[in-house]
């Protein structure tokens, strides 16, 4: 890998329902928001991210060109730049497209098939900081790619009872993958959201479980309205002016620092310290800032 290799994120949970859109939606828009140069791929064949960023269009274009089809084909590989949407306020996209083959893809028989996107970044024209990977709900070869191409996991979850299951499940499934393919992996945080104001005794008990397993790399952030708009609008809450001014946002930043904790991105002429050392109060205003200039 080069000294311009981004960050690569894998949001990842094997269970759906939980999340994965929304933290990878809103961890592009924090890094994005600090200045970081972000990416973030759909790798989900159900393209939710591409959907929730206004491209429905393109994730229901068979005709298109697809990361599905460039991974399959290695000659193909230098054509990654193509599949780069920029038109986005926040961040770049490579979007997901009905093409793609869910746990039936030929990546499964393809050589070095889970190592693949790894490969992929390194011929991107444009540099990035970071790239988010908004992961499917399973452990398909997208997944898995993600993983060997970054080695670090965010995990997603809500407080349903077999949290405490698909979690040593989703450990088990990349142990094996890190062992196969000589990886490091790294949890960098686990993120769970819940609804205050409908905590059954089962929620509470497993508020209770996540705390006691993950301290300090667990946060908990509380559903708002105003976070549900935020993706309504197509936006991470990050630039969304109500979900921004929001008091939870300072909690599910706690999700952002321990990110920027424990990754180094290349430099590329930012100064990555000053980056990471803004809090929720400069963002605002920078926000602020920005909308006297305009």
């Amino acid at each position: 890998m080069t000294d311009t290799y981004p960050e690569v994120l894998a949001i990842s949970f094997q269970k759906g329902g939980t999340g994965k859109t929304f933290t990878s939606l809103n961890i592009a828009g924090g890094l994005a928001a600090r200045g970081f140069n972000v990416l973030a791929i759909d790798l989900d064949p159900q393209g939710t991210l591409t959907a929730n960023l206004g491209k429905r269009d393109l994730y229901k274009d068979l005709d298109a060109l697809s990361l599905d089809e460039i991974l399959l084909d290695p000659k193909s590989w230098d054509n990654v730049n193509d599949l780069i949407h920029t038109d986005h306020e926040e961040f770049d996209l490579i979007p997901s497209n009905q093409s793609y083959n869910g746990n039936k893809t030929p990546l499964d028989s393809a050589d070095a098939g889970e190592n693949r996107l790894g490969r992929l970044l390194e011929r991107l024209e444009d540099d990035y900081h970071y790239v988010v990977c908004d992961c499917p709900p399973d452990f398909s070869p997208y997944a898995k790619n993600a993983v060997t191409a970054g080695e670090k996991i965010v995990v997603p979850m809500e407080p349903e009872t077999e949290m405490p299951h698909s979690t040593d499940l989703l450990f088990d499934q990349y142990e094996v993958l890190g062992m196969m393919h000589d990886l490091e992996i790294q949890y960098l945080a686990f993120l769970m959201t819940v609804n205050s104001t409908k905590m059954t005794n089962e929620n509470k008990r497993m508020v209770e479980w996540f705390n006691e397993t993950f301290d300090e790399k667990g946060v908990i952030t509380d559903h708002r309205a105003a976070f549900a708009r935020a993706k309504k609008s197509q936006q991470s809450i990050y630039a969304h002016p109500e979900s921004l001014r929001n008091d939870e946002v300072e909690r599910y930043d706690e999700l952002l620092q321990l990110i920027l904790k424990q990754t180094s991105p290349p430099t590329l002429g930012l100064d990555v310290e000053a980056a990471k050392a803004m809090t929720v109060e400069d963002i605002r205003a920078a926000a602020a800032d920005q909308e006297v200039e305009a």
